[in-house]
């Protein structure tokens, strides 16, 4: 009982020390937070999560004053949603990464319960479309599109078997690409132009962690992984941002900027553009329309 009246009441009441009708807790930011932690007020609001999910409810959500908060790890905003669920919290929704939980049918199925379209928000923000609207911003350059949409084109062709062996080894907790530091192994990040996928570091990958082509390619197939929506967010958007770096200095001559200021361009030209995919776009009309508070 103790357990229910902490986080029912505590979380119930945090949309009123804000002044908001509702709170939405979301993944994100440097540090994870314990649910101990987060009824106590520990959150972050700067971060990429924030701004892309104010812009969804902006965009998709009504006109109820919220409150955003990451607080880190995507187990602590479930054990959130299992108290939504049960019914238990009325001012509160949650919002997390997709990652392959739609594919492995583990999503948590509730109204107020909302997930990324795809693995995470960097899949729904990062197109080729985006990479052009920020060079163009950070360069002050009209520029043409062609090249970017080929090379982007072939990006998410070449990574599509890393895709599928990173949903594989995902279903039984393991990980193709790692999820700390080193994701971007088979990307060559000095390269003489611009970035490119070494598919032979993916090859050696899968070979080292102990599955074969075959059964990658039979489970993405059989569920047509798309692998630009289900690519490691973090990783496809080191890559748009390392494409940048590189656009920037080997075509234009220019100096470039962090990583952090090319993502949260990103989002910002996302939704400036507009959501071009119908599919992503009626996703999350779909989404609020099932919402209850």
């Amino acid at each position: 009982m103790s357990g229910f009246r902490r986080t029912s009441s505590g979380l119930n009441n945090q949309h009123l020390f804000h002044n908001v009708d509702l709170i939405v807790f979301l993944e994100g930011g440097t540090q994870s937070y314990t649910l101990d932690q987060v009824m106590q007020y520990h959150f972050s609001e700067d971060t990429e999560d924030v701004l892309f999910w104010k812009r969804i409810f902006n965009r998709f959500g009504g006109t109820q004053r919220v409150k955003f908060k990451s607080i880190g790890s995507k187990s602590v905003v479930k054990e959130i949603a299992v108290d939504i669920l049960d019914g238990k919290l009325t001012t509160v929704l949650v919002a997390m990464d997709n990652e392959f939980d739609e594919v492995l049918e583990r999503r948590l199925d509730h109204p107020n319960i909302y997930y990324t379209n795809g693995y995470s928000w960097e899949n729904d923000v990062w197109n080729h479309d985006v990479i052009k609207a920020v060079i163009e911003e950070l360069s002050a350059v009209d520029i043409e599109g062609g090249e970017i949409e080929t090379c982007f084109n072939e990006f998410v062709s070449k990574i599509k078997l890393a895709v599928y062996a990173d949903a594989y080894l995902f279903k039984d907790g393991g990980s193709f690409f790692p999820r700390n530091k080193g994701h971007l192994f088979c990307v060559d990040c000095k390269p003489v132009d611009l970035p490119i996928i070494k598919e032979s570091e993916i090859a050696k990958k899968i070979m080292d962690k102990g599955i074969s082509k075959r059964k990658a390619n039979l489970f993405g197939n059989k569920r047509s992984l798309d692998p630009l929506k289900f690519c490691y967010g973090h990783f496809l958007a080191d890559y748009c941002c390392q494409y940048v770096h590189h656009y920037l200095r080997k075509r234009l001559s220019l100096s470039t900027v962090s990583n952090d200021i090319i993502k949260r361009m990103g989002i910002r030209k996302r939704f400036e553009l507009g959501f071009t995919s119908v599919t992503i776009d009626q996703y999350y009309i779909d989404q609020f329309a099932r919402r209850t508070i």
